[in-house]
């Protein structure tokens, strides 16, 4: 089996981090194809980064050959997820869908850590977008190193993480607590026998999510909402 693992950002360091986590967690045969929208922003931090990583996403993944089993969108975020499933043949979703769908059966709500406070409010759109406002009891953001930092995880950063959980906890009542963005993944592992709830790592479930469509057989439906697009043949596509 081969899953896509594709960074919808330009930044090839947190290609590279994705990709660690993701072989981690795939299962034995699985190989992880680790991808760079090297067209996209150099990172997702605005809804218009968001809408440029999207555009450059689909154009490129609809030109993928061969195609693998399973695409997994690297980002938590929107990133055109519905314009990949439209112009691709096999699954696809992206770290917040299958964050999401691993949390919900095991807590009453759930909360989102994020990376900036200007991605709360994207945060909360995502989350309405996928359903599930009602069972979110908040969205709050910590402070990461720069991406250039010597180290990617220092210990200042992953106390600090912790600690926002923490509060983030008490604050919402939540009982399950979301890392929102692939920068926080690699702290999941650093935090998680010392956090007060259980704690999603978005890599892992998009990746376990995407072996398990492909074992079922499940892909986005072709019938309506996800049919190939009619501009496929047009220049501009």
């Amino acid at each position: 089996m081969k899953i896509l693992l594709a960074n919808p950002n330009a930044t090839e360091a947190i290609t590279e981090g994705c990709g660690v986590l993701a072989r981690k967690a795939a299962s034995p045969g699985t190989e992880v194809i680790a991808w760079t929208n090297r067209e996209g922003p150099p990172v997702v931090d605005s809804f218009y980064a968001d809408y440029a990583a999207g555009r450059a996403l689909s154009r490129s993944l609809a030109r993928w050959a061969p195609p693998p089993d399973a695409v997994v969108l690297a980002g938590f975020g929107n990133y055109g997820t519905a314009a990949v499933k439209e112009v691709m043949d096999v699954p696809v979703l992206n770290l917040a869908e299958a964050a999401l769908a691993f949390a919900i059966p095991f807590c009453h709500r759930f909360a989102v850590l994020t990376t900036s406070p200007r991605m709360i409010p994207y945060t909360q759109d995502l989350i309405a977008l996928l359903g599930l406002a009602g069972r979110c009891s908040g969205v709050r953001a910590v402070s990461l190193p720069p991406l250039d930092s010597t180290d990617p995880s220092p210990a200042a950063a992953e106390a600090e993480v912790l600690a926002a959980v923490e509060h983030l906890v008490a604050e919402s009542a939540a009982d399950l607590v979301i890392l929102g963005g692939s920068r926080l993944s690699p702290y999941a592992a650093r935090i998680g026998d010392r956090a007060p709830v259980p704690i999603v790592e978005p890599v892992a479930c998009a990746v376990h999510m995407a072996e398990a469509a492909v074992r079922l057989g499940l892909r986005q439906s072709k019938l309506c909402k996800f049919a190939p697009p009619p501009g496929m043949r047009d220049p501009w596509a």
